[in-house]
């Protein structure tokens, strides 16, 4: 299977004043195409740093990240906003949704930059509302909706460009359990469907039997991997993690 994200050597090093703090301390991590991989871990562990990273949101100390051919590292903010926009699709714990746009508003957004016409951006943005089960929100703004319906909206706002990878920081982290298994049943539904790969930063147990492959992180550094975990019950995933 075609590896997509592969990083190597992976460091990272913040200053506190006179201080060192060393969040990543050489991650060695490959990621092939449609696979579901979950970076599990305490808040802390540097999986969020790592995926920040993949993302080009932060810059390594040192190492490489390289995505479909793209040394991450390397790239400028210009360069950065292209790849993203034509590869990434991004799904925050806070949502990250406008306050002041509704629902198709924001969903259709990214449509906008890679030069939709409106007509085009609004049935697109709609599909995917009601593909995600907000067909009936359309009009709606996110003071509008409960969090799990904002979740939802942010979902449709990163699968309507199709792109290859979704990078998911915390996706259930502000949700009750019931709203977290209906929200990790849309998100990897989604990505089967149109075979895309998902790299997934969690702390819920309940992430866990929705992945092809677990990587616990520990204190900056890759604890262990499990394989397979998708086989799991939810009740099983929790147990074994």
């Amino acid at each position: 299977m075609e590896t997509i994200i592969k990083i190597e050597n992976l460091k990272k090093v913040y200053r506190m004043g006179q201080e060192k703090v060393y969040a990543l301390k050489g991650i060695d991590l490959e990621i092939k195409k449609g696979e579901i991989c979950c970076l599990y871990g305490t808040s802390g562990s540097g999986k969020s740093t790592i995926l920040n990273m993949v993302a080009g949101l932060e810059k390594p100390t040192r190492g490489s990240i390289i995505v479909k051919d793209y040394h991450i590292e390397k790239l400028d903010e210009k360069q950065l906003a292209r790849f993203r926009q034509k590869y990434v699709g991004f799904i925050f714990q806070s949502y990250n949704l406008l306050p002041n746009l509704t629902a198709l508003e924001n969903v259709s957004m990214p449509l906008a930059f890679k030069g939709y016409s409106k007509k085009a951006r609004e049935k697109a943005a709609i599909d995917m509302l009601k593909a995600v089960g907000l067909g009936d929100r359309l009009s709606h703004k996110p003071n509008q909706m409960s969090g799990g319906q904002q979740q939802r909206a942010s979902i449709a706002r990163a699968f309507v460009v199709k792109p290859e990878i979704i990078l998911a920081d915390e996706p259930t982290g502000n949700l009750d359990t019931n709203t977290t298994i209906e929200i990790m049943d849309l998100i990897t539904d989604m990505a089967k469907k149109y075979g895309q790969t998902i790299m997934l930063v969690s702390h819920d147990t309940e992430a866990l039997a929705y992945s092809d492959r677990i990587v616990h992180v520990k204190d900056g550094l890759i604890e262990k991997i499990i394989e397979d975990k998708g086989k799991y019950t939810l009740k099983e995933s929790a147990a074994n993690a």
